[in-house]
């Protein structure tokens, strides 16, 4: 499990530097050719720094994509607004390029393993018996992954409005 972000101000803008270096470094290459002493340059922070606020390169990419997943999440427990939900599918359509790489190279399990947590916590808040079934998160998790990649590398095609729906409908697993 992770830890909650940090709420002194200098750790807020620590990682917010990181974050925003992150962001910069990704919308310029691939992920994979992203290494920390990069990722440290960028933001400005010595190494130790880095480490004192993320374990590695896939706790950045996994703290930047925190917004995408917890509307995924929120949308399979059937508890998200579809405005809110539409709002991170159209973002993903933005940057569909950037989604294509990140869920089809050796990222793509590290965000539907987070993914999975996220919902099997949000399933568990609203299970009658507070009780979450791994199996169930992980099956929504990868069926919303599959849907994504399917549909930001083309081979479903669909407009926002229906990948909405379908991230939507997702809580229907959940049952």
């Amino acid at each position: 499990m992770r830890a909650p972000p940090p709420t002194d101000p200098r750790a807020l803008r620590t990682r917010k530097a990181i974050l925003d270096a992150f962001t910069g470094l990704v919308n310029e290459r691939r992920y994979e050719t992203i290494r920390i002493a990069d990722l440290v340059a960028a933001a400005g922070v010595g190494r130790a720094t880095f480490y004192e606020h993320f374990r590695g390169k896939s706790d950045v990419l996994l703290s930047a994509m925190e917004p995408v997943l917890l509307a995924l999440s929120t949308a399979a427990s059937g508890r998200a607004a579809r405005s809110y939900v539409k709002a991170m599918v159209s973002h993903l359509w933005d940057r569909r390029s950037l989604g294509r790489t990140i869920l089809n190279s050796a990222t793509g399990p590290i965000v539907q393993r987070r993914l999975a947590e996220m919902i099997g916590s949000h399933l568990e808040r609203v299970s009658r018996a507070g009780v979450a079934s791994s199996i169930r998160a992980t099956g929504i998790a990868a069926a919303q992954i599959a849907m994504l990649r399917s549909w930001l590398t083309g081979e479903a095609s669909g407009t926002v409005d229906e990948m909405t729906d379908r991230m939507i409908d997702c809580a229907m697993l959940a049952g």
